[in-house]
């Protein structure tokens, strides 16, 4: 067995890092939201930056896509988007230019989008 110098360690020990201030960041995130739904705004101030929020609908689909798939296949729309392209197919579902089928097996979750600019 070879030694590594501790770089494993040091891996694992980044990757717990990065898992930590990732749900941070996401906990972060939700209380910004919060705080403008309160304020009635969509953008928010910090000292050196500016937050701008903007809620969108998010398409959820099935963790199995056999299902929508195939009924897409049957719908005779599978070509349409066989290489699933979740932009082109997000798009169809939330202007319901879609079958209602297909569009019945997502949901539809409010997300935010934040982004950060310079003031």
């Amino acid at each position: 067995m070879a030694n590594d110098n501790g770089l494993i360690d040091e891996l694992e020990k980044l990757q717990t890092l990065k898992k930590e201030i990732e749900k941070s960041e996401e906990e972060l995130k939700e209380k910004i939201m919060r705080l403008a739904k309160e304020k009635g705004t969509d953008i928010l101030f910090g000292t050196k930056m500016k937050c701008s929020i903007k809620e969108y609908d998010k398409i959820v689909y099935p963790e199995d896509k056999t299902q929508i798939i195939n009924l897409m296949k049957q719908k005779g729309i599978y070509d349409s988007y066989s290489i699933l392209s979740y932009m082109r197919l997000n798009s169809a579902i939330i202007k319901g230019n879609i079958d209602q089928d297909v569009i019945d097996l997502t949901k539809k979750e409010k997300a935010f989008r934040l982004s950060l600019k310079d003031i």
